[in-house]
């Protein structure tokens, strides 16, 4: 899965399938680039809500721990669960 700066109003809304990447700061999803140019992992972001700077690669790194945070809590729900499905054939 690919993940994109979504531009809109001069404004980057940077997301990885449906998960967002969220201001450390306030938990805001809208940012603009810093100085503008090329986006790379370095590129300065200001959160629009609360103008906290980060770099896109953090951003990036959050959406991570976003999804690890999901995986985890889908396996800790399977565990509690059960096994789902058929039986494994003997």
């Amino acid at each position: 899965m690919l993940h994109r700066g979504l531009i809109y109003d001069g404004l980057v809304l940077v997301s990885v399938g449906d998960i967002n990447a969220r201001c450390k700061g306030c938990g805001g999803t809208d940012f603009k680039v810093v100085k503008p140019g090329a986006l790379r992992l370095t590129s300065l972001m200001a959160c629009t809500a609360c103008d906290r700077v980060t770099t896109y690669l953090d951003l990036l790194d959050d959406i991570g721990e976003q999804a690890m945070s999901r995986a985890n809590e889908s396996l800790a729900k399977l565990k509690k669960n059960g096994r789902r499905g058929p039986k494994p054939k003997k």
